[in-house]
């Protein structure tokens, strides 16, 4: 079997609506996949170019945000172009829904909702976040790339067992 499938170059992680039940301030808000695993033949050319970008994003040193590359990085590097995903014919959200519901391996993801709307924020000066209290807080570009590293971590983690389990189910075929 491939390493590749229990350890991929990268994973784009897609942002999921913030649910209404969460436990201790956790929700299943993302998943993630591994682009280099999906035959484009599964999905719209639209799907396709964001996987694309996604593998390239993470294997980029200069431009790409590591392993875990969110969509919204994707949007935001897209942007750093002149280009939006209608100048790929696409629409970002048909490109979500279509890859969630794509028949690939998926891992869902637990995030505080925090890591949540950094990992759902595709603006070029970073979200502000409004708390209760009246405080306010810019994400920097730090904290960013802190909530991409903390998701890394965790996929490193998390994804092998999750393969390997799919493939001792014989959900998952090896070729």
């Amino acid at each position: 079997m491939s390493n590749k499938l229990l350890a991929p170059d990268g994973w784009l992680v897609l942002g999921l609506p913030w649910p209404e039940q969460t436990q201790d301030g956790w929700g299943e808000c993302a998943v993630a996949i591994a682009p280099t695993m999906i035959p484009r033949d599964l999905v719209s050319k639209s799907a396709g170019i964001a996987l694309d970008l996604a593998t390239g994003l993470a294997r980029d040193p200069k431009d790409g945000p590591g392993k875990a590359v969110f969509f919204s990085d994707v949007t935001l590097w897209l942007d750093k172009q002149g280009k939006d995903w209608a100048d790929f014919g696409a629409d970002y959200e048909t490109v979500i829904d279509e890859l969630v519901g794509a028949p690939v391996p998926q891992l869902y993801m637990t995030l505080v909702q925090k890591a949540h709307a950094i990992l759902c924020d595709a603006s070029r000066d970073g979200v502000r976040l409004y708390y209760p209290g009246g405080d306010v807080e810019h994400v920097t570009p730090q904290v960013r790339a802190d909530v991409h590293a903390a998701i890394t971590t965790s996929l490193e983690r998390d994804w092998p067992p999750y393969i390997q389990g799919l493939i001792d189910r014989g959900a998952f075929q090896t070729r």
